[in-house]
């Protein structure tokens, strides 16, 4: 019975309140409160144009709900065309190894658009003349030794004057034209350059005495 009262009571209280406060008052009670709106985005779009004259332009910008779209407005066309760059046709390559009338050697590599760029060079004036070299003389050929080394016709095999031993005792000797000098008449060599030393063959010895003592002729770059 009390609650019946209550809500007649409530019942009554409204009918005496205006008709647009109570309308107020649900209305302010139902409204929910918006929740804050976040400042980051993680959508980004990108864009790329490209003008009248080939130029691009563009650019990037976040795309989630509620933000801005942004306008890019293409750049002015140059008012002067670049130059274009003309580049040189490629030619082909001669090589050339030419030979003038003295032997003398010339040419190279050259564009075969273009002239032959070298010259024929001049022969000298004079020409140079080689003088061979005097041959250096050969030592005496060797003769004797264990080898028993044999002299070639004409010539006979005596005690080398440099070697410390002879033929005697199995040492090399020299061969040599048996040609006779000194002796008491002191007879010459007939060779330009030869040297008369003493006979190795016999006993005679001009250092002990033997003044006619009888010898034989070498060149003088054997002794």
């Amino acid at each position: 019975m009390k609650s019946v009262l209550i809500a007649a009571s409530f019942a009554v209280l409204a009918a005496a309140l205006p008709q647009d406060a109570y309308v107020t008052r649900l209305t302010t009670k139902l409204t929910k409160t918006p929740r804050p709106t976040t400042t980051s985005c993680s959508i980004t779009i990108c864009a790329d144009y490209i003008n009248s004259c080939g130029m691009g332009y563009g650019g990037c910008y976040p795309a989630c709900p509620g933000l801005p779209t942004p306008t890019f407005t293409p750049p002015p066309c140059p008012t002067t065309k670049p130059s274009k760059t003309t580049s040189k046709k490629p030619c082909q390559t001669i090589c050339v190894d030419a030979v003038n009338e003295c032997g003398i050697k010339y040419g190279g590599c050259y564009c075969s658009e273009e002239p032959f760029p070298y010259t024929k060079p001049p022969c000298p004036s004079t020409v140079r003349t080689t003088t061979k070299p005097t041959p250096t003389p050969t030592g005496p050929r060797k003769c004797g030794g264990l080898l028993g080394l044999q002299c070639n016709k004409g010539e006979i095999c005596i005690d080398d004057p440099k070697s410390p031993c002879g033929i005697a005792v199995d040492c090399l000797g020299i061969c040599v034209v048996e040609q006779f000098c000194g002796g008491f008449a002191g007879f010459p060599c007939k060779t330009k350059g030869d040297v008369c030393i003493d006979d190795p063959r016999d006993d005679c010895n001009p250092k002990t005495g033997g003044a006619d003592c009888g010898g034989l002729c070498v060149p003088g770059a054997w002794v």
